[in-house]
């Protein structure tokens, strides 16, 4: 089977773009109040483009993640710290304070052993598909690249669990093609070996949450949601009030397991995968852009309806970085 890699690499950077545009509207809602709002969303979306006319943070640092390889032809720290820094002035849209802080330590020159900050937060999980593009053919690379890239704004070993994992996704979709279903069990074996040799008790941790998502596909993407949104979140940053409730938690662990979940549980369809991502609850905007990512991967842009393509602010320019990191990866490569 011949992959056509620049359908999958256009794909997955359009898929963050629209699971986020998508999702922006949404963020901080439960998913029961999100769906008060109507009874058929893609009549919603179609009458109300002008509540969906921008991505955030997540696609922009996305697109700046994809910039720092491009120019290095591979991962390379003073591009990525460049790029992050370079965010500044987009300006950014809805970032998180553990992200932005400690890129504005870095614009001052600190180091980012110190300028990173000890967040578990899902803001290197949502930026780091260019890698899992980029090295899906040097696993080994893509491991070290993802968390070297994390570990540049976040410190927590949460963050860089969560990034290695979904570039290690992305890196397993890519090669697979929806005409031919892949293995489930074999894609939750791949992201568990990928962080499976550590000593980090949150990455143990992380572990044992793939395995109930594994386990628990047979339920409802509500239940699943209600059962997945602030898995591993501790006190105090547990939040009572959304107990029992599809709100999912900024927490890395709990932001992937549920992108995980909601895309494995669409797998026909990328419109009807979307949707679903964007309009999960809570941080609604990065499952969307962290399940876009996964979803743009699997079914390649040429699976993606025009009028989510379109309806996506600068989607233009979103491909040509796509075709250049696509480039770069096929002369890194020789893939031909």
């Amino acid at each position: 089977m011949k992959i056509d890699y620049l359908d999958k690499f256009s794909g997955t950077l359009l898929g963050v773009s629209i699971g986020d545009t998508l999702g922006h509207p949404f963020e901080g809602m439960i998913r029961e109040r999100i769906y008060s709002h109507f009874k058929d969303f893609k009549q919603y979306l179609k009458d109300n483009k002008r509540f969906f006319k921008t991505y955030t943070d997540d696609t922009q640092l996305t697109l700046h993640t994809a910039e720092a390889l491009i120019q290095g032809s591979g991962f390379n720290e003073n591009n990525f710290i460049r790029e992050y820094v370079k965010w500044l002035d987009d300006p950014p849209i809805g970032p998180g304070f553990g992200c932005i802080s400690s890129i504005q330590k870095l614009k001052y020159g600190i180091p980012w052993k110190k300028a990173a900050s000890n967040s578990g937060g899902n803001g290197t999980a949502m930026r780091v598909s260019p890698i899992g593009l980029f090295y899906c053919k040097d696993i080994k690379s893509l491991n070290s690249a993802a968390l070297k890239s994390s570990v540049i704004t976040h410190s927590h070993p949460a963050a860089s669990a969560g990034a290695i994992v979904i570039a290690r996704a992305i890196a397993f979709l890519v090669d697979k093609s929806v005409e031919n279903r892949f293995s489930i069990e074999e894609f939750f074996a791949t992201l568990i070996s990928s962080i499976s040799d550590s000593q980090e008790k949150i990455w143990e941790e992380f572990i044992k949450i793939l395995n109930r998502v594994k386990d628990n596909l047979n339920i409802s993407v509500e239940t699943g949601l209600i059962k997945f949104s602030q898995v591993g979140v501790k006190s105090p940053f547990f939040i009572e009030d959304y107990l029992g409730k599809a709100f999912v938690h900024p927490y890395t662990l709990s932001t992937v397991a549920c992108a995980i979940f909601i895309f494995l549980k669409n797998l026909n369809s990328f419109e009807d995968c979307i949707i679903q991502l964007a309009t999960a609850g809570g941080d609604s905007d990065t499952v969307g852009a962290i399940g876009g990512s996964l979803a743009g991967a699997y079914f390649g842009l040429g699976n993606i309806p025009d009028d989510l393509k379109t309806m996506v602010k600068q989607h233009k320019n979103i491909l040509k970085i796509s075709e250049q990191l696509h480039f770069k990866f096929i002369e890194k490569y020789e893939i031909f």
